[in-house]
């Protein structure tokens, strides 16, 4: 399961990311707006990487099963 932690973590951080963004474009004002939306960009670099390490462990095999 510590191989997924890193993966797991890395999405919910651009899902967060992306709502916060969306938050602020919705509800801010000058400046906010403009940040939302570097947010947002952000949160979706950050899912992209999350897709790039899970394909990762995928690849080589590993399927979340501990043998011994």
């Amino acid at each position: 399961m510590e191989f997924l932690r890193g993966s797991l973590y890395l999405d919910v951080t651009a899902k967060g990311l992306g709502l916060i963004g969306v938050a602020m474009m919705i509800f801010g004002q000058g400046g906010w707006f403009t940040v939302g939306v570097v947010l947002v960009v952000i949160g979706v670099l950050v899912g992209g990487w999350s897709m790039v390490a899970a394909r990762r462990l995928r690849r080589r095999g590993w399927d979340g099963v501990n043998r011994a």
